[in-house]
């Protein structure tokens, strides 16, 4: 991946006497280094974690997996990990579109990492390998798109809104903030995961479709449904919440 070695040759000069505070300065996107490599590695982890997991254990395993890199990537880099969390905090202002933007790139490289990484730790799980493959998903028997989108539309939205409501307006919950959106990703799951899989990012949607080969129009509709619903979240929190 053409990510990585960016992200090693700049952790390298960061670490240089001298050198850091001048490249974490000068990132033209407006994000650091840091950062980019904080939301690229937590988004390699939840892919790894989160595919590799058991069916029975999606929820379990995902909620906690997010948890974890909240906690572990949030003082770096805010841990959006998910595009359409990005694109939430840039719609209320709260992020520049270039510092989105880069987020958002490092995230689905992150992905797409995580599942290369199944090819490599899970046997018989290869490239091009299609549905079945770690982090693959498909709607259920009789879905339509319409459905598809709307329950990713829904889920994500409601996603943000706990987000953005633990984690970015000033209140009580934000030092319990990694385990309220834990707890929100587990119920999610549990309630939409057997309709359209609950993907609910982008990120995890594109990284193991650009690995295993799954069908790009089916995924465009897991997308669509979940940027939707990170837009729909921002202006759900700008009538919600008095900033």
């Amino acid at each position: 991946m053409a990510v990585m070695p960016f992200v090693v040759a700049a952790a390298a000069a960061a670490a240089a006497p001298g050198a850091g505070p001048a490249l974490l300065s000068s990132m033209p996107c407006g994000a650091t280094t840091t950062e980019l490599a904080a939301e690229f590695t937590g988004s390699t982890l939840l892919q790894l974690i989160g595919g590799a997991a058991p069916a029975a254990l999606a929820a379990p395993a995902n909620a906690l997996a997010v948890m974890a890199m909240i906690f572990a990537f949030g003082g770096a880099s805010g841990a959006h990990l998910n595009p359409a969390v990005s694109l939430m905090l840039l719609l209320r202002g709260k992020v520049s579109s270039g510092k989105a933007i880069a987020y958002m790139v490092a995230q689905v490289a992150g992905c797409v990492l995580g599942a290369l990484l199944c090819t490599v730790l899970i046997p018989g799980v290869s490239i091009g390998q299609g549905l079945g493959a770690p982090g693959t998903f498909a709607p259920a028997a009789g879905l339509s798109s319409i459905g598809v989108f709307a329950w990713e539309a829904l889920m994500t939205a409601a996603l943000g809104l706990v987000v953005y409501g633990c984690a970015v307006v000033n209140s009580a919950f934000k030092a319990a903030a990694p385990v309220g959106i834990s707890a929100y990703v587990a119920a999610a799951i549990m309630t939409a995961g057997a309709y359209s899989g609950c993907v609910i990012n982008p990120a995890r949607a594109l990284g193991p479709a650009i690995v295993f080969g799954m069908s790009m129009s089916s995924v465009a509709v897991y997308v669509a449904g979940q940027m939707a619903g990170g837009a729909l979240a921002a202006g759900l929190a700008g009538l919600i919440h008095k900033e």
